[in-house]
């Protein structure tokens, strides 16, 4: 049966509209003040809210991380000192009393990070969700903002939505409108990026181009598939052209290069970016040279033995580095390190190093964790969230041009950022 294209014209309105109802969308919701959230309308174009926020922390959701939140900075790029005060107010711990109050019992590991103590993100999903329904907040699902018009006060937004087989075009206005609609990573979860163009063309602002972050890294002539799942602590990573430099561990895949090192700092990484990996870092090209020059005169020990023993590296890997470095197959992990010449000496250190890598590609925003760019950090006053340019217009969570790194937290600017909108709309 055709789909029916019918226009209501309903011309409803409430105070607040949100658009979307990923992590930012619910906490606002769950944020809203006693007896505002009649006040509230949350519209979500999928039939299932919070769908990429059940995909968090691989389903166990990790909320947020331990520590100190001024060390959180560093963890959003170049962005990170711009969102200082959002941060500070709304901080780690406050997030953690939150999901508390709500009944979601928390769970802090070794490493910092914070889950819900059943670590199963649904728990997240639904007290957020409660706390929605309690504070009378209306959730309409299968409603897609198509256009956004910019009014003397306030704001009127034009809704496709699904009912059943037919396709209604409903027409609602507010005073203030809350975008929670994500970026473009995942976009099966309805984070597809559709809502830039509306707030391009319809509002004129600044988008920032979207590209997949917190995602794995292709490079040409990739030599380590026989070493998927390997991981190694601590390496360390300069990216040709960037002054700064990062440390982290590495994890081989079946294609592309992964782990934390590269998937946190993704964002500065493009196809042709040329990579220089350090494998035995804090050691160096010089440092390795003469470890090898010392040890190898009259040793029957053979060379892989005695760079894995001497760098705590897996035997699998150093034996393909030093079959890749020696160019002469398999082999060459059985070479005596006494059977080095100057010229192999040189060419492991550089391998172990200093290893070049030409980037191919990124993985795209179906794997992307999350998405640089979005709406311009210039357009919106990063106290309260609020647009520059329209009053009443505000930006929460993974829209804006802010992208973290894993470790919960673009979770926590989500919560942050859902409380400085929530702060300044209802003047708590």
């Amino acid at each position: 049966m055709q789909n029916v294209l019918k226009d209501t014209n309903k011309n409803n309105y409430y105070k607040t509209i949100l658009i979307g109802t990923g992590a930012a969308g619910l906490y606002f919701g769950a944020g809203v003040p006693c007896g505002h959230g009649k006040d509230v309308l949350m519209l979500e174009k999928t039939a299932r809210p919070a769908m990429k926020l059940l995909m968090a922390g691989s389903g166990q959701c990790n909320v947020t991380h331990g520590g100190s939140i001024k060390d959180f900075l560093d963890c959003y790029g170049d962005h990170g000192s711009r969102i200082r005060t959002c941060l500070y107010k709304h901080n780690n711990l406050e997030l953690m009393s939150f999901l508390e109050s709500l009944g979601v019992p928390l769970t802090e590991r070794e490493d910092g990070k914070v889950f819900p103590a059943s670590m199963d993100a649904h728990d997240v999903k639904n007290a957020l969700m409660e706390a929605c329904a309690a504070n009378g907040a209306e959730i309409r699902l299968n409603s897609s903002v198509t256009q956004i018009k910019d009014l003397e006060s306030g704001f009127e937004v034009i809704v496709e939505s699904i009912d059943g087989v037919s396709k209604n075009v409903e027409t609602y206005t507010c005073t203030n409108l809350v975008v929670a609609t994500g970026g473009c990573s995942y976009p099966t979860t309805g984070s597809d990026g559709s809502i830039f163009r509306a707030l391009r063309d319809d509002l004129g602002l600044k988008i920032e181009e979207p590209r997949p972050a917190l995602t794995p890294v292709f490079v040409q002539d990739y030599q380590f598939g026989e070493l998927s799942g390997i991981s190694l602590k601590d390496i360390g990573m300069k990216i040709a052209g960037l002054k700064k430099s990062f440390t982290g561990d590495l994890l081989f895949t079946h294609k592309n290069l992964s782990g934390p090192v590269i998937i946190n700092n993704s964002r500065y990484i493009t196809t042709g970016s040329r990579l220089e990996l350090n494998f035995v870092y804090p050691e160096n090209v010089e440092t390795v040279t003469a470890s090898l020059k010392k040890a190898a005169p009259g040793s029957s020990r053979s060379v892989t033995s005695f760079l894995a023993e001497e760098y705590g590296l897996p035997k699998r890997f150093v034996s393909k580095i030093v079959e890749l470095a020696l160019s002469s197959g398999s082999e060459s992990a059985d070479k005596k390190l006494s059977a080095l010449s100057g010229k192999e000496i040189s060419a492991l250190a550089r391998s172990l190093a200093a290893a070049e890598f030409s980037v191919s590609g990124l993985g795209g925003f179906n794997v992307a964790m999350v998405t640089k760019g979005g709406v311009s950090l210039e357009e919106v006053s990063l106290k309260t969230m609020e647009s520059k340019r329209y009053p009443g217009l505000y930006f929460i969570g993974e829209v804006l041009d802010i992208d973290g790194d894993t470790g919960g937290y673009n979770l926590q600017f989500a919560y942050s950022s859902a409380m400085a909108a929530a702060d300044n709309i209802f003047a708590i």
